[in-house]
This record gives C-alpha cells, structure tokens and sequence, in this order.
C-alpha cells in the first residue's frame, strides 16, 4: 500500500495556473503533475501542485504543457524514476505492479478517461490492490469524491474492457532511496582557489554527493555540460578525470559543493568540430554507392531497455567525441552480441554491449545501465522438462515475454507479449533439450497462437 494524501488538480486553490510553459491550466490538464505531486508527498516531502509545477519549470521539466518525469530525481534526490513502460498494445504487467505496490513503491499509471475512439490520456496514482482491482488516489475530483471515498480504477475508467490489463496502458515506476528523505549533512565549505580550474559534466544526471563515494548523500543530479570548479590542485583533479572510481571535490554554478565521479566529467564542455571531408563528385551517370549493409542480428538476439535515460555512443568510451544522442527508457535496443555475451554482461560495471537503437543505428550502451526486455533475470542451464500424459509444458519465468512468428527478435515478428507464469506447450521435437540455453528458441503454442519463445525465458 502507498500512503499519501489526496490532491486534486481541480482543487479552486490551483486550477486556474498555468501548467509549465503553456497557456493550459492545472484544472484542465494537471493530472500527470498533481499524481506525481501526491508520490513526493508520499516519499517525505510536502509539496503541492503550484510548488511542483514551479520548480519543474525552473529545472526544465517542461516541454510545453508536457510534463517530463525523468527531470523529478535533479530537484527531489530522494525520487528515483525507473521506466515509463507503454502498455497500449499488450497487456499491462500486473504481476509487476502488485508487487510494487505491496512494497510500498509508488507507481503511476495511464489510462483512458471517456469512450471516445483511442486513448484519451489520464494518470492516477495506485494506492493498493482490493481484489481484482486497484484502489486509486485519482487527480481529478469528480462530484462526490473526497479522502474518504476508495476510488477503484475499473469502476471508474472502464472503456475499453473493465479490466486492469486492458485498462492500463502505461506504468511509470518510480522508487526512493528512503522512506523519508535523509537529513542534510553538515560539512564545512572549501575555498575556491584563486585560478579557476573548470571541468565539465560529460554526462546528464551526473550527481554531486557529500562524500567521494555512490554511498554519499547525493545533492543533487547535473545536466550534461554543467560547469564545475575544481577545488583541488589543477595537477591532482586533472590525473584523475576519466578514471574509474576516482572521485572530484567541485563547487557548482549554485556555489554548492560535494564531489564528481572522475569518470563522468571532461575538460571540454562541447564536442569538437569535425574536420572538413573532402567528398568526391560522382561521374555522369554514376550510380549513388550502396550504403554499407548493417551488423546481420544474431540468432536469438536479446532485446534490451534502459533502466534509465542512457548514452547512445559510436565507440564503448564515455566520452563527449563518442555520443550520438541519449537513448530513453522506453526504447527497446537489439543487441548484436551472441546471448551468452550479452547475458554475461547485462548490469555489470564497466562492460559495454553493441545493439542497434530504434532507429536502426548502431552503436555502444553501459551495459550497467540496461535491462531484459522480456523481465529482468533470465534462466540458464535448467532441467529438461518432463512430460506429462506426452504433454510438454512450459512456463514463463519473467515479465513481458515475447511470442514471435519467427525465432528472431524483430518487430515484424512479434505475435504478443505474455506475463510470467504464462503457460505453452511445446510443439517440436526435442524441444524440451532447449529449455534454459541462452541462444535457443523453443517452437510452442498456446490456445489461439503458434509461434517461438526464447528458451532462456520459459522453465
């Protein structure tokens, strides 16, 4: 269960403000603000609408009217935002969320607030799960509603089904580091040096913390190119930067102070220009050169997802000269490693993978920062399965798992997405030899589909 209190984004108190930077109010399309305002408050801060709405505006978590929830960790530390994970096509992972809301983890989720044809957007906080349904602290204050009133999602936004699979058609997850906001540290201020020596972050969400550790409080969360005063001796803070597990003392443009990962700044704050290329002219009537043809994705290729906003970079080097754009949590990347490579890396520090982004780039992501698409463990070297009246069966053993037409990880041959402990049979011969391996796939069939499992994801 979440505790919090009820706010609503219609309250007379606030609902003629602007929301962010437009000309739309709180009252008409705060629903996203006000629930994430009632998730802070029930983390240990004490906010409302207005004071959230202001300080989002001054942190750049606006686009418009467009709430960005991936800014909240740069002005609440104690907020961890995960994934916003889309649901509109597949069924929504209610496995997953009850088990974050038995946790006391808040989670968010979009659904559909009138009949009309699509998804006309709305966000309600789950404050707990009474029986098949949830009870919801809803932004929006319809007549009757107040505190006291439990409020269950299907009983209210029932248009396309009534059921909390088919209702929901996004989550936005979200953690904290505590159940109150630790209190501040006391530390005494450095002098700055007279000879400003200035590095930069080459990172966004680069954290400023108390002490030279990922353990130290952490004051705040920076944006990639923040200027940053060394308060070390130039040579000291100049032989660590790039090195792994070093630690920077700066103060910030706020005059705050704390330390840098040394392996997340640079002495440059843009990326240099590119030299000339000299290109020559085709010959009349010359063919355009074909474009080289991309990486083939192997066999049982993983698919991947950040576990937060990410770098996409053209070599696995965290440096400004290597990043081609930052990748968003909800992206799904392929990589074109074999599956025991990329398993064997997937969340282990200072490893890199090569994947091919959406839009069909290629390139590296920190493998420390990315996930299964299909759950978050996998399963290896498992038992062969026995058969039961010359029945073979199999189970999920995660989240999400993909059903496809082909064993191959494209978007063409995705059939459905199913939960874990879903159940198949197996249609091929020796099928049962595959379950476990981690470049296998398993031809298999349930009541309305025929198609392939990955056999790392099936017990």
């Amino acid at each position: 269960m979440f505790v919090t209190k009820n706010l609503y984004q219609n309250d007379e108190t606030w609902k003629k403000n602007t929301l962010g930077n437009s000309s739309e109010t709180i009252g008409g399309w705060g629903c996203l603000l006000t629930s994430v305002t009632m998730m802070l408050n029930g983390i240990g801060y004490n906010e409302t609408p207005v004071t959230v709405n202001e300080k989002m505006k001054n942190a750049g978590g606006f686009q418009g009217a467009f709430f960005i929830p991936s800014v909240l960790p740069y002005v609440w530390t104690n907020c961890a935002y995960r994934d916003m994970q889309p649901c509109e096509t597949s069924p929504a992972p209610i496995a997953l969320i009850d088990a974050a809301v038995a946790a006391g983890k808040p989670v968010i989720l979009q659904v559909d607030w009138n009949k009309q044809v699509g998804i006309q957007t709305h966000f309600v906080l789950v404050k707990e799960k009474k029986g098949n349904d949830y009870s919801i602290y809803d932004p929006y204050k319809y007549g009757g509603d107040s505190p006291e009133k439990d409020v269950l999602l299907t009983t209210r936004y029932k248009y396309n089904g009534a059921k909390l699979a088919s209702e929901i058609s996004a989550v936005l997850w979200f953690d904290s580091y505590s159940s109150v906001p630790p209190e501040l540290p006391k530390i005494e201020k450095a002098p700055v040096p007279a000879e400003h020596y200035i590095i930069y972050a080459a990172e966004d969400d680069l954290s400023l913390r108390a002490e030279p550790s990922v353990n130290g409080y952490l004051w705040k969360r920076m944006t990639i190119e923040t200027e940053l005063i060394c308060l070390e001796p130039k040579a000291q803070a100049k032989a660590k930067i790039g090195v792994q597990g070093q630690w920077i003392q700066v103060q910030d443009p706020k005059g705050d102070q704390g330390y840098v990962a040394a392996w997340y700044v640079s002495e440059q704050k843009e990326k240099p220009a590119a030299a000339p290329v000299t290109v020559s002219a085709p010959k009349p009537g010359a063919a355009p050169a074909a474009p080289a043809p991309a990486a083939p994705v192997p066999a049982g290729a993983i698919a991947l997802y950040p576990t937060e906003e990410l770098s996409f970079r053209s070599q696995p080097v965290v440096s400004s000269e290597t990043l081609i754009r930052r990748v968003p949590a909800t992206e799904q990347l392929i990589s074109l490693e074999p599956a025991k490579q990329t398993i064997a890396k997937v969340g282990v520090q200072n490893q890199w993978i090569k994947v091919r982004s959406a839009d069909k780039k290629e390139g590296y992501v920190a493998a420390w920062y990315v996930k299964y698409a299909g759950g978050s463990t996998t399963k290896t070297n498992a038992a062969p399965v026995p058969a039961v009246g010359g029945v073979r069966k199999v189970k999920t053993t995660v989240e999400m798992v993909s059903l496809r037409n082909q064993p191959l990880v494209n978007d063409t041959t995705l059939i459905k997405r199913v939960p874990i402990n879903y159940e198949f049979s197996i249609t091929e011969a020796g099928g049962e030899a595959k379950i476990g391996a981690n470049d296998q796939w398993i031809k298999v069939k349930d009541s309305t589909h025929e198609g392939y499992v990955a056999a790392w994801f099936v017990a």
